[in-house]
C-alpha cells in the first residue's frame, strides 16, 4: 500500500515530524508505506502527485488558514482535492484537510470565535453517521481531539453529514459513492498527542494574566482519551 500524506506546514514547524508520526501510528501500516507531500514547499501541485497512490491522507496546516488566505498554493491544493474526488481516490482528511475538501467543493468556511475548539470534545453521530460503514461501529457519542479556529458553516450539495459537536455543527462528511471521508476532528491524535501539540504552540494559547505554569495545567485539564476516534484511520484502511 502506498499512502500519500499531504500536509501544510512550514519546514521549521515543530509539529511537522510529529504529525507524520501520528498518522503512521494510527494507521497500523509501516512507515515505509507513507510518502509525504508538504503543500507549502512542493511545486507544482499537479495531479501527477497522485499517481500510484493507494489512498491519500490530508493533515493539518500549522500557521495557514483558508479564511485568511494569502498562500499561492491554496488554489492548486483545492484543485488537487477536486481531482481526488473526480477520480474517487480513497482519501481520509482531517482538520485543515476537512476544511479544504469542503471549500474545494463549494462549501462555506468562516472564523467564528464561538465555534472554535481546542482540546477534547464529545462528538455525536447523525442518523447518516450511525448508518455509515466507517462510523457505524463507533458509539453514537464519543470523544475526539480538536484544535481549530476556522469552522465550516455550510456544506456543498451532495456531501453526507456524519457528525457534530455542541459547538460546531459540521464535524465529519463523506463523499457519496466514493471512499472519501473528512473530519474536522483529529483521529490521528491521542489526548497526549494533542497536549504535546498544545504545549509546542503554548505562546498562542496563554490567556491574559495567566502564567506559563497555569497554561500548562489548563492544557492537561482540557484533554481526555479518545480511544474510539483513534481507531478510525486503521479501520478506514481496512475498509478500502
Amino acid at each position: 500500500m502506498k499512502i500519500l500524506l499531504l500536509h501544510a506546514r512550514d519546514p521549521d514547524d515543530p509539529i511537522l515530524d510529529h504529525e507524520f508520526e501520528c498518522f503512521v501510528a494510527r494507521s497500523g501500516e509501516p512507515e515505509a508505506s507513507f510518502a509525504q507531500i508538504n503543500l507549502t514547499t512542493t511545486s507544482p501541485l499537479g495531479p501527477e502527485l497522485l499517481e500510484g497512490a493507494s489512498c491519500v491522507m490530508v493533515g493539518g496546516s500549522g500557521a495557514y488558514s483558508l479564511v485568511k488566505g494569502g498562500a499561492d498554493w491554496f488554489e492548486p491544493m483545492l484543485e488537487l482535492m477536486r481531482e481526488i474526488v473526480a477520480r474517487k481516490i480513497p482519501m481520509f482528511a482531517s482538520c485543515f484537510g476537512f476544511q479544504a475538501l469542503v471549500v474545494a467543493l463549494g462549501g462555506e468556511l468562516r472564523a467564528e470565535r464561538d465555534r472554535a475548539e481546542l482540546g477534547t470534545y464529545a462528538l455525536t453521530l447523525t442518523d447518516e453517521g450511525r448508518a455509515d460503514p466507517l462510523f457505524s461501529e463507533l458509539p453514537a457519542t464519543f470523544d475526539v481531539q480538536l484544535g481549530h479556529n476556522d469552522s465550516v458553516m455550510s456544506l456543498p450539495d451532495g456531501l453526507v453529514h456524519l457528525a457534530s459537536t455542541e459547538r460546531c455543527l459540521y464535524q465529519a462528511v463523506r463523499v457519496p459513492g466514493a471512499p472519501i471521508y473528512a473530519t474536522q476532528f483529529h483521529p490521528e491524535l491521542t489526548d497526549q498527542d494533542n497536549i504535546k501539540r498544545y504545549l509546542r504552540y503554548l505562546e498562542h494559547y496563554i490567556l491574559p494574566g495567566e502564567s506559563v505554569a497555569q497554561a500548562e495545567e489548563r492544557a492537561y485539564s482540557m484533554h481526555r482519551p479518545s480511544v474510539a476516534a483513534n481507531s478510525m484511520i486503521e479501520r478506514f484502511l481496512s475498509l478500502i
